[in-house]
């Protein structure tokens, strides 16, 4: 009985291996388009648009909340997905455990989120809003990167993945196949 486990451990290991994907060394967030090219996702820039109750939380010592909106500049991502659970591979930059997918609602030439101090929590540093964070599957490699992907398809829209607060932030695209 002992020896069938170990064959199994052994056969799970290796098809563990043949399936990891050879990820660029350099530091950086990649998704592998058509099993062929890598794309390297680049930090977006955003900034906080709008602070929502911050007089009275200076005024309460924080006793009450407040909102931040965070403002992704663009309509649209330039990296653009086709596939509906993607799988990002993110080398050298955060931690698995601190990775969040938010969805972003688009404005006219813009794309925000609100955060909040009241959402805070050890797995949601950001505060951003529980509708607005999608599950994801996390597996870490020996070889010094870390795979993301959400549990679920996506539906079509834009997409921020978040490796902490809010700093560095990766965002992308999710467009239905034409």
């Amino acid at each position: 009985m002992i020896q069938l486990s170990l064959l199994f451990l052994f056969l799970v290991q290796t098809a563990q291996a043949v399936r990891t994907p050879n990820v660029p060394e350099a530091p950086g967030v990649y998704y592998l388009q058509d099993e062929a090219a890598w794309v390297s996702l680049q930090p977006v820039v955003t900034s906080d648009a709008k602070a929502e109750g911050l007089q009275l939380f200076v005024y309460t010592e924080g006793y009450t909340d407040l909102d931040l909106h965070v403002v992704c500049p663009g309509s649209r991502a330039l990296i653009r997905i086709l596939v509906p659970k993607p799988v990002v591979y993110v080398r050298a930059v955060g931690s698995a455990k601190d990775a969040m997918l938010i969805r972003l609602t688009k404005k006219r030439d813009q794309r925000v989120v609100k955060t909040s101090f009241s959402n805070v929590t050890t797995t949601n540093k950001g505060g951003f809003r529980g509708e607005d964070v999608f599950k994801l599957i996390l597996q870490e490699s020996p070889d010094g990167f870390f795979s993301v992907s959400p549990e679920k398809e996506l539906p079509a829209g834009e997409y921020l993945l978040v490796l902490g607060n809010a700093v560095p932030a990766y965002d992308f695209g999710i467009d239905r196949k034409k």
